[in-house]
């Protein structure tokens, strides 16, 4: 069994650098929405309800939770339809209209469905849906990442995550495989064996392979990202202010087209 040494690579405390935060859901969030960022409204004119996009993942989150909180028995008897229905937004608040509203709902649940089914040899998760934090002692800097769904399938010593997306956004899925691999490295000493996404609304699975080149790379990713964040004595809150989100984007866009080593990722 995979030993978890998360606590071993969490900090004691240190005192001699301000600590470096890095959260995997602030960072999706301003990779998916850089223009709010970039050129941010005035809070009078912001919208106050949350997108439909927030709400049908609030729904699938805790559907893909409580569905596997069950025993593997107990869940061929309850259909994950059933848990994702009572967790759905009862409202059209936020969606373009009613009828994309059905739209959402039905491709989501079919989705969710066929997923949940492909799956069906998975047994019990070794973590699900666990917020984790540990240090990257290289980067000087702490990591905070809240993991969907892992498991240790028969016969492997890693492990293999998963993500459940609403939408597919290239750039959330970028983020999500460097940041997981540079996690799994630091704080359980091995890269996870799979790395698996799936995008609901566009029915795609992603897959992806991470070994040591590719861990450089997402230490050279995390890196750039950490000098684009504000230093901790300078800012009073954890959230990133908008000259550095647009920075951020800029270095990932130079980042992206200095890269020339081809990325073991396979569309399905």
């Amino acid at each position: 069994m995979l030993r978890h040494n998360v606590q071993a690579a969490m900090p004691v405390g240190r005192n001699d650098l301000p600590e470096r935060l890095l959260e995997d859901y602030r960072l999706e969030e301003m990779l998916r929405n850089p223009h709010r960022f970039i050129r941010p409204e005035p809070v009078s004119e912001q919208r106050l309800p949350l997108q439909w996009r927030h709400r049908v993942q609030y729904a699938v989150s805790h559907a893909v939770n409580a569905f596997y909180s069950l025993d593997p028995d107990v869940r061929k008897e309850v259909p994950v339809q059933y848990l994702l229905e009572k967790w759905w937004p009862r409202k059209t608040d936020g969606f373009e209209s009613v009828l994309h509203y059905w739209d959402v709902k039905n491709k989501i649940t079919d989705e969710l469905s066929l997923a949940i089914a492909m799956n069906d040899d998975l047994k019990h998760p070794a973590i699900l849906f666990e917020q984790w934090r540990t240090e990257l002692p290289s980067l000087s800097m702490h990591l905070s990442m809240i993991i969907q769904a892992a498991w240790q399938p028969e016969g492997w010593d890693s492990l293999l995550i998963q993500k459940y997306m609403v939408v597919h956004d290239p750039n959330v899925v970028e983020a999500f495989q460097h940041m997981v691999s540079a996690f799994c490295w630091e704080a359980f000493g091995k890269l996870p064996g799979m790395i698996e996404i799936y995008c609901l609304l566009e029915g795609r699975k992603i897959r992806y392979i991470p070994g040591r080149q590719s861990l450089i790379r997402s230490m050279d990713y995390i890196r750039l990202i950490r000098d684009s964040m504000p230093q901790a004595e300078v800012v009073e809150s954890e959230q990133f202010t908008t000259r550095d989100k647009a920075r951020i984007h800029e270095e990932v866009d130079r980042w992206r087209t200095e890269a020339i080593e081809p990325k073991k990722t396979w569309l399905m």
